[in-house]
């Protein structure tokens, strides 16, 4: 079964100011693998978030289908049960926590979802257990850092035990530290074989997905590996982007007339062939 099928899917946002808006998303057709991690990536505007909210129903879409985990988005019946299995992960963990204990805060959807109390504790612990921070139960979220934070969020989503995983710009507004804390969670989740879309504009992010998703002004420009992708400075361009740093120094070299046996997506890549050239 897959995990995911849009067709044809628009969406404009209805500012009313009297004047026709741009789509924020137009006739965008998809397909997501159970187990797949997608990359989505785009600039600010080009409607991956947008996307990501159809998902989960936070949006309803005004044309095309879609169907998630065979389930309709649009289906007031059907949209509890959908978004327990697709849980969402957002761009300012703050936004995200209703308590003022750790452990309060990850058991809320479990009680919004009249899970047995008795239940609760251990759903909570093995939450928190996947994302690294099972020693920090009784903290406030607001004493965390920024990855602590994210984490704990990703907990409170992981007790509910989703099929997916949908991250829009999760990694945003963190230090280096925390997106690398968030991205080795990823990595986890993703070998534990959960289906997982990471909306994202660091095309550093993208490079361990196993499909890329490029958008462009509300349009799917391109699907493809993170080595068709990445590497293909005139697309990433035209998308408003720039290939990752291994990509551009490899493309530099070559102008400057030193040829890399191949083009390295990732820095310990890059250093690999430049170690090759003795």
């Amino acid at each position: 079964m897959q995990a995911m099928e849009g067709n044809g899917i628009s969406f404009t946002y209805d500012y009313s100011y009297g004047e026709d808006a741009a789509p924020a998303l137009e006739d965008v057709s998809f397909t997501v693998e159970r187990g797949e991690f997608i990359a989505i990536l785009g600039a600010n505007g080009s409607g991956k978030s947008t996307l990501a909210r159809l998902l989960n129903g936070l949006l309803l879409r005004q044309k095309g289908e879609l169907k998630v985990w065979n389930l309709d988005p649009g289906d007031e019946a059907q949209i509890w049960e959908l978004r327990r299995l697709c849980g969402m992960v957002f761009q300012n963990p703050d936004n995200q926590f209703v308590s003022a204990v750790v452990e309060e805060d990850v058991a809320f959807g479990l009680r919004n979802y009249d899970t047995p109390e008795t239940e609760i504790p251990e759903k909570v612990r093995k939450a928190l257990s996947l994302v690294g921070m099972d020693r920090y139960e009784r903290y406030s979220p607001h004493m965390l850092s920024g990855g602590q934070k994210q984490r704990v969020a990703m907990a409170g989503v992981l007790a509910m035990e989703p099929e997916i995983l949908v991250f829009d710009e999760a990694t945003s507004m963190l230090d280096p530290q925390g997106r690398e804390e968030v991205r080795s969670c990823l990595k986890q989740l993703h070998r534990m074989s959960k289906t997982i879309l990471m909306i994202t504009h660091y095309v550093e992010e993208a490079v361990e997905a196993d499909r890329v998703f490029l958008m462009r002004e509300g349009k799917l420009s391109k699907c493809g590996s993170p080595g068709e992708i990445l590497t293909d400075r005139e697309l990433l361009a035209q998308a408003g982007l720039v290939p990752p740093v291994a990509v551009r120094i490899y493309h530099d070299l070559k102008d400057s007339g030193i040829c890399l046996r191949k083009c390295p997506l990732t820095n310990r890549e890059l250093v690999e062939e430049l170690c090759r050239l003795k």
